[in-house]
């Protein structure tokens, strides 16, 4: 067994010395790009004016692209990531996972069992050295503790996600979580959980435990929390000294209320019958029962709703309205900033299928429309206009569109200012263009490169290459440079 897999590590090993020798001789290159082109094992391709990669290896599956602004990873169809100067977001088993983080808060959501924002503490909004590869993790804070792990089996996180301190050892077995002033502690998360004060062993401001679904009771500050029998008995109250407050009680499904300083909730048999009053806008909503009939009163607004045959809500600055639910539905908003005014026109049909019209100051911001499951497209008023087909997902979700859309596609066009892209048959054949410049690829069947002072054609990425680039002749058999002229952009 040893021997057999110290052979598969060499044969690894010896496929990624023979690609980047064929790269590194084979590939094309001149003083705008440097291209190599093995579809559908590996495409790749520099660009030296806007400073660009894009890697793709195994067709749609991985692909890696890096800006001057912005960076991106896909192992699809499991897992996305994009990075940006001011952000990143991470996708992974979409549409179920999540994970955004800036410069103010970490957003960290799995359905359906986590979904949770945490506002960042200065300590970690300083923080700039951490790494994140799933399973594996490192990071040093701004006071020079480092911290790191390999989920689930051990790990620690030090100013991350609202914390003070995360600790897990054989997740879910046991995690221990560090705020500022408690302690919570779970064993076979998420049954069992214990809250302690962290300064003060006998104080009674924080404290409580859950044995989940049967029962649980904490008091965290200004926040009390209480389930009998998950989820048919819960209750959970907030009162803070500036006069805020909320109080919830559920009896599931029969009856629930909810009272905050802003608006008061009643429901009776949920969903069906649900009342609502907003008290500083005197807003009332009525379902009787939902979603058959709905009446909206209040201040600068109305509605009604006798489903699924008509309905409308009229608001300052907007309208929307069905007709004969799904056929159609239309919606209109209206908003002015100054001296600019901002109009959008959304039509759906069936749905999915939608057009959607956007004008600044009577002119055009960006249209879209999608007729699925056939075909999307979009413009917008910076000369950026994208199209493909077919249009399967029917709806746009970053996290599905990065990890999915890529195998749904069978053409993609893209086109901004003098910038063109042509992708068929998930880059079988692809074509690129940049004002006078353009680059045309079968696989490694054949490459073409025309521009100004360039006319050059390449088979089998280099077996045969024939023609002039940059003003020089070129000839090219069996991978080898027969006649190359000075100065041909190589380097």
């Amino acid at each position: 067994m040893s021997q057999f897999i110290r052979l598969i590590l060499l044969f690894i090993c010896s496929l990624v010395f023979l690609f980047f020798s064929v790269f590194d001789s084979f590939s094309y290159e001149d003083k705008f790009e440097k291209r190599f082109n093995l579809w559908p094992f590996v495409v790749y391709s520099k660009n030296k004016i806007n400073k660009s990669k894009r890697l793709e290896i195994a067709g749609p599956f991985i692909y890696k692209y890096s800006y001057p602004e912005e960076n991106g990873t896909s192992f699809r169809p499991i897992y996305s990531s994009v990075t940006t100067p001011k952000a990143k977001k991470v996708f992974f088993l979409s549409p179920l996972g999540i994970y955004r983080s800036d410069n103010e808060t970490t957003t960290l959501k799995f359905v359906p069992l986590i979904n949770k924002t945490w506002v960042k503490t200065p300590e970690e909004r300083e923080e700039d050295k951490h790494f994140d590869l799933f399973p594996i993790f490192w990071g040093k804070t701004a006071q020079n503790e480092t911290y790191g792990g390999f989920f689930p089996i051990y790990g620690k996180f030090k100013n991350r996600f609202g914390k003070r301190e995360i600790t897990f050892v054989l997740w879910p077995i046991y995690s221990k979580v560090e705020y500022k002033d408690h302690t919570a502690s779970n064993y076979i998360w998420p049954f069992i959980r214990t809250v302690k004060d962290s300064i003060k062993s006998d104080s009674f401001e924080y404290g409580g435990f859950k044995i989940w679904p049967l029962f649980g009771h904490f008091k965290e500050g200004n926040t009390k929390r209480e389930f009998f029998l998950w989820p048919f008995y819960i209750r959970s109250s907030f009162r803070d000294p500036e006069g805020d407050y909320s109080d919830r009680l559920i009896v599931f499904p029969f009856y629930i209320r909810e009272d905050t300083d802003s608006y008061s909730k009643k429901i009776i048999l949920w969903p069906f019958f649900q009342r609502v009053y907003a008290k500083d806008y005197n807003y009332k909503q009525l379902d009787a029962p939902w979603p058959f009939y709905r009446k909206i009163e209040g201040k600068d607004v109305e509605g009604r709703r006798y489903w699924p045959f008509y309905g409308y809500v009229k608001k300052n600055g907007s309208f929307d309205y069905f007709f004969i639910w799904p056929l159609y539905s239309y919606k209109e908003d209206h908003l002015t900033q100054k001296k600019l005014r901002f109009y959008e026109r959304e039509h759906r049909f069936m749905i999915f299928s939608k057009y959607r019209y956007t004008e600044q100051t009577n002119k055009l911001l960006q249209k879209e429309y999608r007729i699925w499951p056939l075909v999307y497209g979009y413009e917008n008023n910076h000369s950026t206009q994208f199209y493909y087909f077919p249009a399967i997902l029917p709806f746009y979700d970053e996290g599905l569109e990065r990890n999915y859309s890529a195998f749904l596609k069978l053409w993609e066009y893209y086109q901004k200012n003098d910038y063109i892209f042509f992708k068929l048959l998930w880059g079988l054949y692809r074509y690129e263009k940049f004002k006078q410049r353009s680059v045309q690829e079968l696989a490694f069947i054949f490459r073409t490169v025309s521009g100004p002072d360039t006319n050059y054609i390449e088979i089998l990425e280099g077996l045969l290459g024939l023609g002039k680039i940059e003003g020089k002749s070129r000839v090219k058999l069996f991978f080898i440079n027969l006649v190359k002229g000075k100065n041909s952009g190589e380097e």
